[in-house]
């Protein structure tokens, strides 16, 4: 029946590596996704103005469908519809390139949009990286304070506590190893 003392130096044993593992882990992303502020605070206005340019792109392209046909090239398409003059072009024909016109600023306006919530997401996605290397930073710190625990308890416990070897390594102690040259009373 295993004993309070063994349960709790096998429990030493198993918070040990567990807490130099999650540092294997934890500090590599915490370095990776720790930034300056004032860097993370520039890339995230230079996103907020980028999304709001896109959608005012977006609303322009609209408010441009709906006054094209009194700004100065795209007047034409109005004249070719409703002038004698270009009738032997064929009604359908003028239609439909008016029509294509209108396709091509409707896909646009939905392209900045798109590219505006896109932004959108880069942006909030940013937040939460920054939150979570916020908080690694936490506990990497936290994991670094029990690993300085720890290490000091081994250090001052060292002859107590027993050989902390993996599984297949050879724990054999010095005091361990008969000495040839030593006869122990016989």
């Amino acid at each position: 029946m295993p004993k309070l003392h063994d349960d709790l130096l096998y429990e030493f044993k198993e918070h040990k590596t567990l807490i130099y593992s999650q540092l294997e882990v934890f500090d590599p992303m915490g370095t990776q996704l720790s930034k300056p502020a004032a860097q993370r605070l520039v890339n995230k206005g230079i996103l907020i103005v980028s999304e709001i340019l896109c959608y005012l792109l977006a609303l322009g392209v609209i408010a441009f469908a709906f006054f094209m046909n009194k700004i100065y090239p795209f007047y034409i398409l109005s004249e070719l519809q409703y002038k004698d003059d270009y009738i032997k072009l064929g009604w359908m024909n003028v239609r439909m390139f008016t029509l294509a016109i209108y396709g091509m600023i409707g896909i646009i306006a939905l392209l900045f949009y798109f590219l505006g919530t896109a932004l959108r997401q880069i942006r909030l996605k940013n937040d939460i990286l920054s939150f979570a290397g916020k908080h690694i930073k936490t506990l990497v710190s936290q994991h670094l304070k029990r690993k300085a625990s720890i290490d000091a308890i081994e250090q001052r416990h060292f002859l107590e506590l027993p050989d902390f070897q993996p599984e297949g390594v050879s724990s054999v102690k010095v005091n361990d190893v008969p000495n040839p040259g030593y006869d122990s009373g016989k």
